[in-house]
Formats: C-alpha cells, structure tokens, sequence
C-alpha cells in the first residue's frame, strides 16, 4: 500500500490506527491504551517498545512463509525478540 508524501502518510495510519482501536478504550476504561506510529521494520520497533511495556499484542494473518504455521513473520520474529509477554490475535476476517 502506497500512501504519497510523507506528512499524508503518516496522518492516514494515525486515522487507520485511530479507526482500528476505536470503542476499546470506553470497553475497557481501566486500560491505558498508547497510539504510536513508528518508522522502521516492524520486529526492531515493536522489540525496542517492549523494553518498556508490561505486554505486546500483535494481529496475526499467518502464512507468513513459515511453512505450517499460524504466524506471520512480524509476530514470528517479535516472540523471538520481546522483553515482555506477547499475546497474537488472529485476523477477526471481519472488516
């Protein structure tokens, strides 16, 4: 997915990431919720924010071409590679 010029970009995954968590927060008052939008590759990014988090949760699709497995390669690396839990969530397939 291209998103254009870089400003454009990063506020369309800010709106995606917004969208995504949506209604979360008020289901679940009790839980702080932190919204970043990083650059980098996804394992490296998601690894250095575990140093400082209590717990990792990552979607998974799977087929990420480790044969066999219900892993993608961002979560596959990241259980390699956190400082803290990791919970994966498969794709709900309900968009």
């Amino acid at each position: 997915m291209s998103f254009g010029d870089e400003a454009a970009g990063l506020e369309e995954r800010r709106r995606m990431l917004s969208e995504t968590v949506a209604g979360w927060a008020d289901k679940y008052p009790d839980v702080q919720i932190t919204h970043e939008v990083l650059r980098g590759h996804p394992v490296e990014e998601l690894a250095l924010a575990s140093v400082s988090a209590l717990l990792v949760v990552v979607g998974r699709q799977g087929g990420g071409g480790y044969s066999g497995m219900k892993l993608g390669s961002v979560a596959h690396g990241l259980l390699h590679r956190a400082e803290c839990l990791v919970i994966t969530v498969p794709e709900s397939g309900h968009g």
